[in-house]
């Protein structure tokens, strides 16, 4: 159990981390950075498709149908991807959005377990992630800014989540800690020595 909740702590972690570098690549490079990422993930579906549908037909042992579908449709959003990725980029916000509001959720679990260990501050835990679903929301239902201050209002957000995750993970983290100190009972919070 413990190594478990030690490798869970480690992703929460990367997890932060990678939402704040890429936080500061969409604030600091917004137009460029959509466009590349639409290219890139483009590629790599249309070349999945190009290769899942080659195997599917060139495989000595008969595949599933459903290998030739999932090709197939890798391939051509692949396709939609490259050639008209400005289509992908107004659906952009709307899933980042949802992983905002999702992740501030999780965040808000944070909160009341800080609550469930009598911190004192759990308040701010639970501030920050009010916040952070307040922030994708925000994301969520207001398509109408431009794209390039929208990607950068989602590049500020994510910095946020990234330092409110690190904040929580860190509060929990210590506090958890000190509650084994002084009781000898499992806690379940993310914590390993």
């Amino acid at each position: 159990m413990g190594e478990y909740l030690k490798n869970m702590k480690i992703s929460f972690i990367l997890a932060a981390l990678l939402y704040i570098a890429l936080g500061l690549v969409l604030l600091l490079w917004p137009g460029t950075t959509t466009t590349v990422i639409c290219y890139a993930f483009g590629t790599i579906l249309a070349v999945h498709g190009l290769v899942t549908i080659v195997s599917f037909f060139f495989s000595r042992t008969a595949g599933f149908a459903f290998e030739l579908l999932l090709g197939i449709v890798s391939g051509a959003l692949g396709v939609l991807f490259l050639v008209q990725p400005q289509i992908i980029i107004s659906i952009l916000p709307i899933a980042i959005g949802l992983f905002i509001v999702v992740d501030g959720l999780v965040n808000l679990k944070r909160a009341f377990e800080l609550r469930r260990l009598e911190y004192s501050r759990w308040g701010v835990t639970l501030a920050l992630s009010l916040v952070s679903v307040g922030l994708g929301l925000l994301v969520l239902f207001h398509p109408y800014l431009a794209a390039e201050a929208l990607v950068m209002v989602i590049g500020g957000v994510l910095i946020y989540e990234g330092v409110s995750d690190l904040w929580a993970i860190f509060m929990l983290t210590r506090l958890t800690k000190e509650l084994r100190k002084r009781m000898p009972i499992e806690v379940d919070p993310i914590d390993v020595e």
